[in-house]
């Protein structure tokens, strides 16, 4: 399937190449380590991307590549799994970490503060910040932890049919 998939990927030399992404080229000389698919490369990719989708954030794919770039992992995966939070995943990811947030804070829960108003939002901004934050950490360290573990069983259970 890796095969099959790499056909449709960017290479690191049509990135080199490309007019607008040529200022970026440079940091991947060197480091094929990034556009490697291997189990180490995907898991520590797959770690950084949901992380950092669950971000309440814009350019989420920016520190996404950053990471990717730092921590030596795959830079396609990592930018793919930042693609998980798009405009109608995004609603119930920060509902839900504003929750997880009220609750390690020991706030009490509002759903008058993120109303579908825009007024509310913005009116209610200092109240529902330090939750969202909060909640975002904790939802992405999870989310992140639990992806990243599914990917490298899924890599296990792969690897050990192939070897029979």
């Amino acid at each position: 399937m890796v095969k099959r998939l790499k056909k449709y990927i960017p290479s690191r030399e049509s990135i080199e190449n490309h007019k607008l992404l040529s200022f970026i080229s440079h940091y991947f000389n060197g480091r094929e380590y990034l556009w490697e698919f291997n189990q180490s490369t995907v898991t520590r990719a797959t770690w950084i991307g949901a992380f950092w989708a669950m971000m309440p954030m814009p350019f989420q794919m920016i520190p996404a590549v950053i990471f990717a770039i730092l921590f030596r992992a795959n830079v396609l995966v990592s930018v793919a799994w930042v693609w998980v939070s798009n405009p109608f995943t995004m609603i119930p990811i920060l509902y839900s970490a504003y929750y997880l947030g009220c609750h390690a804070l020991r706030v009490p829960f509002s759903t008058d503060a993120v109303s579908a108003n825009l007024h509310n939002i913005l009116s209610n901004w200092h109240l529902i910040l330090v939750p969202l934050v909060l909640g975002s950490i904790i939802f992405g360290i999870i989310c992140s932890l639990l992806s990243a573990a599914l990917v490298w069983l899924g890599y296990q259970i792969f690897n050990s049919r192939i070897k029979k």
